[in-house]
């Protein structure tokens, strides 16, 4: 347990300048991460979002299905927050090339794109974040990276007008 906290400890403290991180950096990286495969099925998560000044914000657990129709890959996700609130998001996404995937969603403005190299993806987005009063539209650089055959780590920082309001942790696990 304990070699574990650590290793989570490390990987967050790796992650933490996302930014100047690079797909090229995972190319020689296994096991392959490919969203069509590893979300197939079922998939649970837990997360957290943590605010610029290191605050816990919020905390959730997600529960996903992963459905292939046609060439569009589903991914049904379900989330409840520590707060009892629920919430569910429906993507829609498509390869666009061998590596390369765009996504859409209801709250989400525009096209999400993706690009993939070895076990790392990284999406980018503006999602239309619910407050109580009113929508608001936050950048997001998302980082999935996969561990091994059942798990993945995900980091995604979130900013508006170029500042960073804090970033989203989840943790990926297949049954």
């Amino acid at each position: 347990m304990l070699k574990n906290i650590l290793f989570i400890s490390f990987l967050a403290f790796a992650l933490s300048g996302c930014s100047n991180m690079k797909l090229s950096n995972f190319s020689d990286k296994k096991p392959e991460l490919k969203i069509e495969e590893y979300f197939l099925g079922k998939t649970s998560a837990s997360g957290l979002f943590i605010d610029r000044f290191g605050k816990v914000r919020r905390q959730f657990k997600v529960d996903m299905e992963g459905i292939q129709e046609g060439d569009t890959f589903i991914l049904n996700e379900t989330f409840l927050y520590d707060d009892g609130e629920e919430e569910f998001r429906r993507w829609e996404i498509k390869k666009t090339g061998e590596k390369t995937y765009e996504g859409s969603s209801s709250d989400i403005k525009g096209i999400a794109l993706g690009e993939r190299s070895g076990n790392a993806i990284n999406w980018h987005y503006t999602l239309k974040l619910k407050r109580k009063d009113g929508i608001m539209l936050v950048k997001f650089d998302d980082w999935l990276i996969m561990q091994d055959e059942k798990n993945v780590f995900n980091k995604a920082t979130m900013k508006k007008f170029g500042i960073r309001l804090g970033d989203v942790y989840l943790f990926f696990k297949k049954d």
